[in-house]
């Protein structure tokens, strides 16, 4: 994924971007977890065309 991308993600205070794993991982408890961010990461992948599954707590894996 392109470092501007990764940099966006890394902005937001309940999500990180992990490049070992490649995968946008939650922050926070379920509970905590800030949606509109959530939306807006969705919203940015959704844009660039990458392709993704869902984990559990919010949690995007990457899929190449």
């Amino acid at each position: 994924m392109a470092d501007k991308i990764i940099n966006a993600i890394n902005s937001f205070s309940t999500f990180q971007f992990d490049k070992e794993n490649n995968r946008i991982i939650n922050l926070k408890s379920k509970e905590d977890t800030n949606i509109d961010e959530f939306l807006d990461i969705e919203f940015l992948l959704d844009n660039n065309f990458i392709k993704r599954r869902y984990e559990t707590n919010f949690e995007i894996q990457i899929v190449k």
